[in-house]
């Protein structure tokens, strides 16, 4: 139904933590069918965050060859892929929140370059299927840039570096790619204490939509590190802020996953529902 890309003009801004964070929050609260998707090799981008099944080397090649990119794409390079097969090529991560696994490639292939043609056919599928279809885009690379024409809602992953923010608000040509988009930005790592406050950041580029803070946190850091997110958000998604960083951390976390649902539109449509509209 919807399509958020997540995207930043840097690395290390927070782009594959704050899509599978949002994801699994927005499952875990709401009644809706989620897609994780990203543009990375298998085993990066928000597939580092997920546990690494125990299994055998040969099943976990059969894995590989029957879900994901590779998988998904024989299918529609035969003119086969349709709504009722897309499921087959996911992994589930929850009931409501299923992954398609990045591209098992050779040394040297260019993912992006090899699969971003296909990208407008494979989400015009999965929206099909899902409600919300939330891809990370990854960071600067033109292609990766080309996706944005595909999204209803953008999420852009900053941070508090005053240099960043200049090439950022300052890049004609992105602003024209973004003009007729929903946008949301949100500031990773984020220091309460310095002096590039989001109020500040606001008044000094004159910006007037939505920008989330997203602080830094320890013991999401260490999940992360473990493979172990979706049980951490699990265990602290109802945190608050008088819970220290984990609450600070989760708090902006819905937030951020409120935020998504209203700009997609998929709020009023439940609310809607609920009242037998």
């Amino acid at each position: 139904m919807s399509t958020v890309v997540f995207w930043s003009p840097v690395n290390g801004r927070g782009t594959s933590s704050h899509l599978i964070l949002s994801a699994l929050m927005i499952t875990l609260t709401h009644h809706v069918r989620v897609l994780s998707m990203h543009m990375q090799r298998a085993g990066d981008s928000i597939e580092a965050a997920l546990p690494v099944r125990e299994d055998t080397m040969d099943h976990m090649t059969n894995i590989f060859a029957t879900t994901g990119w590779n998988a998904l794409l024989r299918l529609y390079l035969s003119c086969n892929l349709t709504r009722d097969k897309f499921r087959d090529y996911t992994v589930p991560l929850s009931r409501q929140l299923d992954l398609l696994p990045g591209a098992r490639v050779q040394n040297g292939v260019d993912v992006i370059e090899e699969y971003s043609k296909y990208m407008p056919s494979v989400l015009k599928t999965a929206s099909e299927v899902y409600d919300l279809v939330m891809l990370d885009a990854g960071n600067r690379d033109r292609m990766e840039r080309e996706v944005l024409k595909d999204a209803d809602v953008v999420v852009i992953n900053l941070d508090q570096n005053l240099r960043v923010l200049e090439h950022y608000f300052g890049d004609t040509e992105l602003k024209k790619d973004l003009e007729n988009k929903k946008v949301i930005v949100t500031v990773g790592q984020y220091d309460a204490d310095s002096h590039c406050s989001i109020n500040n950041m606001k008044r000094r580029f004159n910006y007037k939509h939505p920008v989330i803070a997203v602080p830094y946190c320890t013991e999401f850091k260490d999940a992360w590190n473990r493979r172990d997110v979706p049980s951490y958000l699990q265990q602290n998604m109802n945190q608050d802020k008088k819970n220290g960083q984990r609450g600070e951390h989760a708090s902006s976390i819905r937030e951020l996953a409120k935020c998504i649902m209203d700009n997609a539109g998929l709020r009023t449509i439940l609310k809607q529902l609920e009242r037998g509209a």
